[in-house]
């Protein structure tokens, strides 16, 4: 297949020129004139995103209470994503105790998610949020933590393998140092997460190989002019790649530019951290019990206002540090597709170049997402898949 574009996101930057595509990879990409068969004009083309910290997508995640509905579950969120110009994923449990359900979970994603061919993005491994973490919320309220299980770490890993791409942790509970080792000899990055670490604790966790912040300003110890706290030493070290919602919202667009400042870009992964509200038109929810507030902008809100959980995919926050950040496309891209990439090794992704896996997306310039391939395949299609939504979780929509 020869694809036709104004603007097609390489490495050396933008081409107007075509895309040739061919068992799935990108076989050039060339100025010269070809007959194509598709031709998107004025539109762009970039990286497929890899989202290395997503819960869920329109209303739904990788949870269920048997073995056929986790596994439905999870080809609907990944249809979902690829509706968010998402083609890989680190499909994210998240946990505050070691129980029976995220051994489930983890069985499955393992055994029939994990590297399948869908119609949708491809889940390429696990993130496991938790299950030992040591604070929640931004005035740093706390869990009442049990020591890192170092036999429930080597239960994840006999279950996972090398599909447990990260796990995060806070690194200054007890048993941390043990199972940061393991981690790591397993080829699992470890991530500093819900931590009450300051910065020396933080510090010497990076020396002990943790190399990612989760979801970097959030949950962590901030900044303070006598103790940089967890958030300015991850900031500081260079080993460290900074997890960021980029929403505007988690994080403020003033503190993205100071952060775009002081960290280096090849430093930072952009992610969405969605909740299985992300996509959800505004309104008011009522579910098991917990009420849930999707916001005029899109934003989950618990019943006292609090964020709940995000709400904006990862090309939600390209558009916001685009326009009101001063990062160029091109950086944004990187941070979305080529950084992530780079970090868990899927270096046949990440940017469009020949040889690479044929993972794009077909954007406007207002980011609005038209078509996604993945591996060729076109897995999303903005006229033909307009239904995406989890009707079950809509229908607890009590008001607008």
């Amino acid at each position: 297949m020869i694809y036709k574009a104004n603007h097609i996101y390489t490495p050396e930057g933008p081409i107007n020129g075509y895309l040739i595509i061919e068992k799935g990879k990108i076989k050039a990409i060339t100025k010269e004139k070809q007959k194509a068969d598709v031709d998107f004009g004025n539109k762009l083309i970039i990286p497929g995103i890899f989202d290395t910290h997503n819960h869920a997508s329109g209303g739904y995640h990788p949870y269920g209470k048997t073995d056929k509905i986790r596994v439905s579950n999870n080809k609907k969120y990944l249809k979902n994503l690829a509706a968010k110009g998402v083609t890989s994923v680190l499909t994210t449990l998240f946990s505050t105790v070691a129980d029976e359900e995220s051994i489930e979970v983890l069985t499955t994603l393992s055994n029939k998610i994990v590297g399948k061919q869908f119609d949708g993005a491809t889940s390429v491994g696990i993130n496991f949020e938790g299950p030992f973490l040591n604070r929640v919320g931004e005035n740093g309220v706390r869990y009442v933590p049990d020591p890192v299980d170092l036999k429930a770490i080597k239960q994840y890993i006999d279950i996972c393998g090398d599909k447990l791409k990260e796990m995060g942790m806070a690194p200054e509970l007890p048993g941390a140092v043990e199972a940061t080792e393991v981690l790591l000899q397993n080829g699992t990055e470890v991530a500093m997460t819900h931590t009450d670490a300051k910065s020396q604790e933080a510090f010497e966790a990076f020396d002990r190989g943790v190399s990612i912040s989760t979801h970097t300003c959030n949950v962590m110890v901030g900044i303070h002019h006598r103790n940089i706290g967890g958030l300015g030493a991850a900031l500081m070290d260079d080993r460290v790649t900074c997890e960021l919602i980029c929403d505007g919202m988690h994080v403020c667009n003033d503190m993205l530019k100071l952060i775009f400042r002081l960290k280096p870009h090849d430093k930072i992964m952009m992610i969405s951290d969605s909740s299985a509200f992300e996509g959800l038109p505004k309104g008011k929810y009522v579910r098991h019990g917990e009420t849930i507030n999707v916001n005029q902008q899109g934003f989950v809100l618990d019943e006292h206002g609090s964020l709940s959980g995000s709400s904006k995919p990862v090309i939600y926050g390209m558009k916001n540090i685009v326009e009101n950040c001063d990062i160029p496309l091109e950086e944004a891209i990187k941070m979305a597709s080529y950084n992530p990439c780079m970090k868990f090794g899927l270096t046949n992704k990440g940017s469009l170049a020949e040889g690479k896996d044929a993972d794009f997306v077909v954007i406007d310039r207002n980011f609005k997402v038209y078509y996604t391939y993945n591996g060729g395949r076109k897995v999303y299609d903005y006229q033909v898949d307009t239904d995406l939504i989890n009707q079950e979780l809509l229908s607890c929509r009590v008001s607008k």
